[in-house]
């Protein structure tokens, strides 16, 4: 049975795992899974390149010591409960930008809900062309492939429902209070914890294809953030105050990003748009908003069902559908 030398290095990993305590020889390894001992070899040398501290004594074999805090495409596979979120996940300990490869991966026909994450980011990229500080073993830096049969001017939405997603994982599992910021950001006490990027393929009548790009800060100190970052960015451990798992922030922010996906597909925004408003920063609040050379001030009243900010202005009510707001 062929196997690709990542599939090959998850499976020596799982049986290094449940047998922590005593030593598997190269020949058992290789009788399990049903591969030659050369794979195994690579394997334990693909894994330790990966910061694996596996102990190897000659006559006994190998025992796992210690495991890096990496995010592996068997771990993340195995507590996914979802039907297309996750289903095919591409890991990169170091990548320029998870959307790039993303966008080239799904103009070559990639399956939708395809993930790509990385656990450094040397390109990192947010919106309006600026750069995301992605350092490595600190972040979440993700981006799913979908395939949504909508028209173009729709797409905006999933943002909105990648923001809701990811302020409820927060939420459920810290009891933080994660707002949405429209149109892409995710803040907890006012700061931005995590942001969202849409990348689309489009015709003038229909959606190819877009790329969800999501990065959250997770376990950075107040240390790790650059002096320019550190007034208006903070992470869940800063907030929170403990480290957290971020298989689990992942998985469970895939699972719930899903449900959201498949109902915006059918009904659009509608279906969440309570949800939209409990979580909302910025409604009821006055707000300017800059697109272009043109800059809009009012109250931030809704959020429409295609993801677009309703303002309040001595003029009558404006429509935004993108740009860059400050809260006054």
């Amino acid at each position: 049975m062929k196997r690709s030398m990542q599939a090959a290095g998850e499976e020596v990993l799982s049986l290094l795992q449940k047998k922590r305590r005593t030593f598997l020889s190269t020949k058992e390894i290789s009788e399990k899974l049903r591969v030659h001992p050369y794979v195994v070899y690579q394997a334990i040398k693909e894994l330790r390149r990966w910061d694996f501290e596996i102990s190897s004594e000659k006559g006994k074999g190998y025992r796992l010591l210690k495991s890096p805090d990496l995010i592996l495409p068997g771990e993340v596979k195995r507590k996914l409960s979802t039907k297309i979120m996750g289903k095919e996940v591409l890991s990169y300990r170091s990548l320029g930008s998870t959307n790039q490869l993303g966008f080239r991966l799904a103009e070559a026909g990639a399956r939708e809900g395809a993930l790509i994450l990385a656990d450094e980011q040397t390109r990192g990229r947010g919106r309006m062309g600026r750069d995301w500080y992605s350092p490595p073993g600190m972040g979440l830096w993700i981006s799913l492939i979908l395939r949504p049969n909508i028209p173009p001017f729709k797409a905006p939405g999933l943002s909105i429902c990648a923001g809701l997603a990811l302020a409820q994982t927060i939420k459920r599992l810290t009891r933080l209070d994660a707002r949405i910021k429209w149109p892409n950001d995710c803040l907890i006490n006012g700061l931005k914890v995590g942001g969202i990027l849409l990348e689309l393929s489009a015709e003038l009548d229909r959606t190819n294809f877009v790329i969800a790009g999501v990065g959250v800060n997770v376990n950075h100190l107040p240390r790790d953030f650059p002096k320019k970052l550190s007034a208006r960015a903070t992470s869940i451990r800063i907030e929170w105050g403990k480290e957290v798992s971020r298989v689990r922030l992942l998985t469970s922010f895939l699972q719930r990003f899903e449900s959201l996906y498949l109902d915006f597909k059918k009904k659009g925004l509608s279906p969440q748009r309570q949800l939209i408003k409990k979580f909302s920063f910025l409604l009821g609040k006055k707000v300017a908003v800059k697109f272009g050379r043109e800059k809009i001030e009012g109250l931030a009243r809704d959020i429409d069902d295609y993801g677009s900010l309703v303002i309040r202005t001595p003029r009558g009510e404006k429509v935004v559908r993108a740009g860059e707001v400050t809260v006054l």
